[in-house]
């Protein structure tokens, strides 16, 4: 159903994923981002936010760097569960994300859904819900800070007055 190369809604998705993988290890957020369409829409267990800006995503791409270099992360594993087009724009996919350190795994499993959408000839991340276990230690509060910079700007900023926080 795909345009273009002909690619599998799979083939899409573990693209994604190894771009985001690549980006952390090799730290690199150029590549991060543009992993990413932006307003992009973040959902953790602890809540929900909207990233506006480069800014907020390159508050994610460094809260989860750091994290990962505290947990001495050396490999990150995520099969994709299901990848499945549901227009020819948009894939709605499910990876499970394995991490690891020394071959033993520092976390829990856990379980990211995404939309993934068609931007002229690219595909980007449009929304991802992570399911983190909040009894994982420092990866729920990586993912979620109190506030992404877009949300802290005031009114006269250019900003909504309040966050998008459920």
């Amino acid at each position: 159903m795909s345009q273009g190369a002909h690619e599998t809604a799979y083939e899409i998705g573990y693209a994604l994923l190894n771009k985001t993988k690549r980006a952390y290890f090799e730290d690199d957020f150029t590549l991060f981002a543009n992993a990413f369409l932006l307003p992009h829409e973040h959902v953790t267990l602890q809540g929900w936010a909207v990233l506006e800006t480069e800014e907020d995503l390159r508050m994610l791409f460094e809260r989860m760097k750091a994290e990962f270099q505290r947990l001495e992360v050396d490999d990150i594993v995520r099969p994709l569960v299901s990848a499945e087009f549901v227009t020819p724009f948009n894939i709605l996919a499910t990876a499970e994300s394995h991490i690891y350190s020394r071959g033993k795994r520092v976390a829990e499993p856990y379980a990211v859904q995404s939309t993934l959408m068609r931007c002229g000839n690219e595909w980007r991340i449009a929304t991802a819900n992570y399911c983190v276990p909040l009894s994982t230690r420092g990866l729920p509060a990586a993912l979620m800070p109190p506030a992404f910079p877009s949300e802290t700007r005031l009114p006269s900023q250019g900003g909504d007055d309040a966050s998008h926080r459920s």
